[in-house]
């Protein structure tokens, strides 16, 4: 039972630190950081490898039959990996979600 309770914090635990990694690394002080080719790419690729396995976790933990308030943070988490992946890789979501909206530039 102890080894169950460490690996359910550790999934939490990814579930709640994946969403404000992955916010600070698309972050402009992050990107101004890395201004150089190859630290660029790794920064890039660290978001992208932090966003795909808090994102899967996320949805492991909304699908399945857990107490809600673990929902809603992982719901959360989610969108927010969605948002950051979206802010460095070209904001294409924000603009579609903004024109179905009506708040379109």
């Amino acid at each position: 039972m102890e080894s169950l309770a460490l690996l359910v914090s550790i999934l939490v635990s990814i579930v709640l630190f994946s969403a404000p990694i992955s916010i600070f690394l698309s972050s402009r002080v992050a990107k101004s950081l890395t201004s150089n080719l190859v630290a660029k790419l790794l920064r890039r690729i660290l978001m992208a490898i932090v966003s795909a396995i808090g994102s899967v976790f996320s949805l492991f933990f909304i699908i399945s039959p857990i107490p809600m308030p673990l929902k809603i943070i992982s719901m959360a988490a989610l969108l927010l990996n969605i948002w950051s992946v979206d802010r460095e890789y070209g904001g294409r979501f924000m603009i579609r979600f903004k024109s179905i909206f009506g708040k379109a530039e």
